[in-house]
């Protein structure tokens, strides 16, 4: 498994700089997740305790995500930032790395998801009329999709533009909704999806990362702010990504 890097600690949370490729929590058997690893290395510090750590998530990222994690160590700080995140007063802060020539140098999209029974997120056309019964949503056109939710959820996101090179932008995202894959899905309908995606890619896109030798998507999560469960500091986690392109396009 690739290193998991414990970037901040005390009383109340551990927070993590998660590798691509590592789940959060509930990976398949004999595969080490985020959480069973953060258990291990509390474990470790303090052998006397006689009980294992508690670790709780309050937020997550999808598996092949980089990013910063914010995990609490009691109940009361899972609850308490549990609240902030269900207020949306915590930042959550992402690069992406894109297929195409984005033109405006910011903008906003608000889409609305579904959840699909496949396993995939999808965008249903806020115009598009549709109708709900019992977990399957029925489109005008006819076409009936099962979700997992069942319901349809409003995500949205800021972007701006920190550089283009000929085929590809890398965008800074401002995260306003957690949705199921919310960034991939959003930025893949916009016509824009993020390299090294297979699920939300283009043939064109899979194709160029694949030319690219682009191994992990491009998208890292690399700043999160919130206050702090107990004291109420205002805190503010942030790495420098490892994915070899975005550190290449930031001049890393």
């Amino acid at each position: 498994m690739r290193d998991i890097r414990y970037i901040y600690e005390d009383n109340d949370i551990l927070v993590c700089h998660k590798p691509a490729g590592v789940a959060t929590e509930g990976a398949k058997a004999y595969t080490m997740d985020l959480v069973s690893a953060a258990r291990n290395y509390l474990a470790r510090k303090d052998r006397k305790a006689g009980k294992p750590p508690y670790v709780a998530t309050v937020h997550r990222l999808d598996q092949p995500v980089e990013g910063v994690v914010v995990l609490a160590k009691t109940r009361k700080a899972a609850g308490d930032i549990s609240e902030q995140i269900k207020k949306r007063t915590t930042g959550k802060y992402y690069y992406a790395l894109c297929y195409g020539v984005i033109p405006d140098e910011r903008g906003s999209l608000t889409d609305y998801l579904i959840r699909k029974e496949d396993g995939f997120a999808a965008v249903i056309n806020e115009k598009e009329k549709y109708s709900l019964k019992d977990g399957v949503i029925t489109l005008d056109n006819g076409e009936n999709i099962r979700t997992v939710a069942g319901d349809v959820k409003k995500a949205q996101l800021e972007y701006e533009v920190v550089k283009r090179t000929e085929e590809t932008t890398l965008l800074r995202i401002k995260l306003l909704t957690g949705r199921f894959h919310q960034i991939r899905v959003q930025l893949s309908h916009l016509g824009y999806p993020i390299l090294g995606e297979k699920n939300y890619g283009s043939e064109a896109s899979v194709n160029y990362s694949q030319e690219m030798g682009i191994k992990d998507i491009c998208l890292v999560s690399y700043k999160f702010e919130l206050k702090h469960p107990v004291t109420k500091k205002a805190l503010s986690f942030e790495i420098n990504p490892d994915n070899p392109q975005i550190k290449s396009m930031l001049g890393e």
